[in-house]
């Protein structure tokens, strides 16, 4: 038991973090409509890509850079290519980068972004965006904790809320919905949400609806939804329609 709680606390931090530093985390393979491939890592406001693109030859070739997010979600950064070592039994860790220009990547939403390039004194700008390799690993129950800022409720104190449970998710044959299922530990309401999904690399958003046994139902809006190894995080949110009038911002980050 000692063991799950830890993984629970783990899970529940690692969510905690990522939004608190970013509205939105980038981090994915991403692609473009011209065959380039991103690789895009981010740790809080900062963030690194390297890829693989085509040249002003049409001759595949490797490119790196970094920069900052700021508050209108772009960055910038110098572009770098290396010159390592060739293939050999006895790898040697050599980092010889050199500058071939600059980039700037802005996101227009949570999947698509527009790339601006300058690659040894051309410049071209293209649209990218998250690419799926495969379904999320989503179904099963997982232990889970979920934070909710209540506003402008009818009935219910304009709170946060943090509870404990257990959340059931079953999933159609193809992926592209959710039945999740919410229990809480301390015996207070459960709630039964049905969203259709739509995956962008590993990140999957939907609108859907939800009803608890406490006579209250509504609309639920998943903002951005990731499932990696036993991990899940879910950010939503409600809007009740009945029962109660009400608007709860969510956060659930649960373990199987």
């Amino acid at each position: 038991m000692p063991g799950a709680v830890s993984r629970i606390v783990a899970a529940i931090l690692i969510g905690a973090a990522g939004q608190a530093a970013a509205a939105h985390n980038y981090s994915d393979h991403w692609g473009a409509t011209n065959g380039a491939t991103l690789s895009i890592v981010q740790h809080g406001s900062s963030i690194v890509v390297t890829g693989h693109l085509y040249d002003t030859d049409g001759q595949l070739t490797g490119i790196s850079f970094g920069g900052t997010l700021d508050e209108n979600d772009s960055f910038s950064g110098v572009v770098v290519q290396n010159l390592g070592d060739v293939p050999s039994n006895n790898w040697v860790s050599n980092w010889n980068p050199y500058v071939v220009g600059s980039a700037t990547i802005r996101f227009t939403s949570t999947s698509q972004g527009t790339f601006t390039l300058t690659l040894n004194g051309t410049t071209t700008t293209g649209t990218i965006f998250r690419a799926t390799i495969g379904k999320l690993p989503l179904a099963g129950s997982y232990t889970a904790a979920t934070v909710d800022a209540y506003a402008n409720c009818s009935s219910r104190p304009n709170r946060i809320e943090t509870t404990l449970g257990l959340a059931r998710v079953v999933t159609t044959d193809s992926g592209d919905a959710m039945t999740l299922s919410l229990d809480n530990f301390d015996g207070r309401n459960a709630c039964t949400f049905y969203v259709p999904l739509r995956q962008r690399g590993s990140l999957a958003t939907g609108s859907g609806s939800f009803v608890c046994n406490d006579g209250t139902s509504g609309d639920v809006a998943v903002e951005g939804l990731r499932a990696f190894d036993d991990i899940v995080t879910i950010r939503m949110k409600r809007t009740y329609r009945t029962g109660e009038t009400c608007i709860a911002d969510s956060f659930l980050s649960g373990v199987k």
